[in-house]
């Protein structure tokens, strides 16, 4: 699910890079430069792991996990673009990004919980809708208790159901960005917030 979840983002926003905000052109130029060259930079790696991870299925019986290497490179590629000054499409994807990072956490924090119950596909079904994208009018509204009803009668621990309904909240205030989007096309050329973890109690 993680690997699902970090790839179409990143997938979904790859375009953004080719949009150039007005502050101040040389400036969101080079912020532009260096969201590609990190993007690209992650894409290759996540390439080379995909590669490691069928040559350990076809040698071994054993296999680790291919989330954590795939959320490893995905952090090291925020830290590459850092934060974004533009406003705009730019910006917007990078709050994205953030917020899939935050999520991402969550679940790796619960891993052992969400593999031990085989909920990791209902859960990633709450999070992000079987028919894919666009996600359906709305859809903001059923994230968060769908992910509590799959959490229902787990014995996960408190902490491990909290994060993952924190992360539930980062998402789904994630889809109402996009319904504003959808509805205005200024609003993304105009969008001008930092994901704040802070607002989800972390």
């Amino acid at each position: 699910m993680l690997k699902f979840l970090i790839l179409s983002t990143v997938l979904l926003n790859f375009a953004a890079c080719r949009f150039v905000d007005k502050n101040d052109e040389k400036f969101c130029e080079a912020e532009q430069e260096r969201f590609r060259f990190c993007i690209g930079t992650f894409a290759n790696a996540t390439k080379d792991l995909v590669e490691a991870h069928k040559e350990l299925i076809e040698s071994s019986s054993t296999v680790s996990p291919l989330g954590s290497p795939v959320a490893k490179e995905f952090k090291e590629s925020l830290k590459c673009i850092g934060d974004l000054e533009c406003k705009g499409q730019l910006k917007l994807t990078k709050f994205q990004l953030d917020t899939t990072d935050f999520y991402t956490d969550r679940v790796l924090e619960a891993q052992e919980c969400i593999e031990d119950k085989e909920i990791s596909k209902p859960l990633g079904n709450c999070i992000v809708p079987f028919n894919g994208f666009p996600f359906p009018k709305g859809f903001s509204s059923t994230v968060v208790p769908c992910v509590k009803k799959v959490l229902e009668g787990t014995d996960c621990s408190t902490d491990q159901k909290v994060g993952l309904e924190r992360g539930a909240h980062a998402m789904s205030d994630l889809y109402d960005h996009f319904d504003m989007v959808f509805a205005d096309v200024n609003y993304a050329m105009n969008f001008d917030l930092k994901f704040d973890p802070r607002k989800y109690g972390l």
